[in-house]
């Protein structure tokens, strides 16, 4: 071999290892722009849903007209399961609505209880609570708590304080 072949020789296989310890080398722990990776120090901090408190129907706020409303009470009993306790209005007239149940969290904001056969689903966000059945189909299981073709499906809204005392029933 001539001295220009030898020198390519080395050449591209001084550039194939570099090439190849390139591939396999690992970029450092702290570079987070590389590896897109974040210490848990960094990361944000997951909030945990409060989900315990009263919601009412929008025919709470017109409550001292005479409105008859449906409000849920909602209390913690521990990290997975909740107590709902749904009341309507009791001071003017026998109330409409009423229902004690558990339910079990389903995931983050979800929560499920099994009702005459059908399950019904609980789903909370920041500011209201919406009750309906897992299954469409199944949403007139949910008259059976109401009189006079009310049902309790429906979107109730976080209230600021505890449903009025004075026109519940006990």
């Amino acid at each position: 071999m001539n001295y220009m072949n030898i020198l390519k020789v080395v050449t591209l296989s001084g550039g194939l290892v570099l090439a190849l310890n390139s591939c396999t080398q690992k970029p450092a722990k702290d570079d987070q722009s590389v590896t897109g990776e974040q210490s848990a120090a960094t990361q944000p901090a997951t909030t945990k849903l409060m989900v315990d408190g009263s919601y009412a129907n929008s025919d709470y706020e017109k409550r001292n007209e005479g409105y008859d409303w449906v409000g849920v009470i909602v209390e913690n009993i521990d990290e997975n399961k909740i107590s709902v306790k749904i009341r309507s209005r009791a001071d003017k007239k026998k109330p409409t609505c009423t229902l004690d149940t558990e339910a079990t969290k389903v995931k983050d904001g979800v929560y499920q209880s099994m009702l005459n056969g059908k399950n019904v689903v609980f789903t909370f966000n920041e500011t209201s609570v919406t009750i309906g059945t897992e299954n469409p189909q199944d949403k007139d299981a949910l008259h059976f708590y109401c009189s006079g073709g009310a049902t309790i499906a429906d979107t109730y809204t976080k209230t600021t304080a505890p449903l009025d005392p004075a026109q519940l029933g006990k």
